[in-house]
């Protein structure tokens, strides 16, 4: 067809291929100046070392420390095995510990030294009980340094516990507040609109933003009541639902005065339905959480005042 590279064809890959046109085909992969595909890492390679720290760092601070205070036990009564068995293991001072009671706590003793590696000096292992000793001194640091951790990172827990505490009652009186003002600002609108020579735009610009706050605020309690983790005490709760109460009162008379011809923005009319959707949603039986009769009865009067709303 007289062309010897197909980028300048104006007829494209299907009409050069019908007509018979050459075809080279090209390896992508081996393709010069195309970048080669990196090779994803491998995981590491996990020891036996490896999996036995992560399951130190994975127990509670009440398993560590019993594991920690039984390995001691456990090497003072290898030490105290060894005086017995094979006639010498520790030595205090210029004597041998012997296999007796007193033996038994010199071992105890020197077994509490070693794994907190304070080597007093008072008592030494003699043969091959210094290579046990070196094992009890390096696993008594390994177990105690992870108590030290789980110390350290139980007290964060507790100050992070105390910040979002914090931030979840800040969070809560910022609701209480709210719902006042969306309140306030719905008894506002209502002057207006009783008013003559009020502005429609006015009115309708004020009582979109007051429902816009309003949704924001429901969405919040409507979230409190469908996760458990974030439930507040009851008392608070029961402030919030008579706020929603109250606020859904205003809003239906608001609604009720308006005049029909009164043609409500796109936003305002989603606004209204956002909130009689989610206020439906909340009813003594639908949230997960069993609560107070009181609590339940200002939940279904929420829901039978939503369903008038939309």
């Amino acid at each position: 067809m007289g062309y010897t590279k197909l980028r300048y064809y104006v007829g494209g890959m299907a009409d050069w291929a019908e007509n018979g046109g050459p075809i080279e085909k090209i390896d992508l992969e081996t393709a010069p100046g195309r970048p080669k595909r990196l090779n994803h890492r491998q995981p590491p390679l996990r020891t036996p070392w490896t999996k036995s720290l992560d399951l130190l760092a994975a127990w509670s601070l009440e398993q560590l420390i019993g594991f920690w205070l039984g390995m001691i036990l456990c090497f003072g009564l290898m030490y105290w095995v060894a005086a017995a068995g094979l006639g010498s293991g520790l030595k205090a001072g210029n004597g041998t510990v012997q296999s007796d009671l007193p033996g038994l706590g010199t071992a105890f003793y020197f077994s509490f030294v070693t794994a907190l590696s304070i080597g007093y000096g008072d008592v030494i292992p003699v043969g091959a009980l210094r290579i046990l000793a070196v094992i009890e001194g390096i696993a008594g640091l390994l177990v105690f340094g992870c108590v030290i951790s789980k110390l350290v990172s139980r007290r964060q827990e507790e100050l992070t516990e105390e910040i979002h505490q914090t931030t979840f009652e800040d969070r809560l009186d910022r609701v209480r507040t709210n719902l006042h003002l969306v309140f306030s600002d719905l008894g506002a609108v209502q002057q207006l609109q009783a008013e003559q020579g009020a502005r429609r735009e006015q009115i309708s610009r004020r009582l979109e933003s007051t429902v816009r706050v309003f949704r924001g605020e429901l969405q919040t309690v409507h979230d409190l009541l469908y996760r458990s983790q974030l439930a507040p005490d009851e008392e608070t709760l029961e402030s919030l639902l008579a706020n929603l109460v109250i606020c859904l009162q205003g809003l239906l008379e608001l609604r009720a005065e308006r005049n029909t011809e009164h043609s409500d923005s796109v936003a305002l009319q989603s606004g209204i339905r956002a909130i009689g959707h989610l206020a439906r949603e909340i009813c003594g039986e639908c949230v997960p959480q069993n609560y107070a009769p009181a609590l339940k009865e200002s939940m279904d009067q929420i829901q039978e005042l939503a369903r008038q709303l939309v």
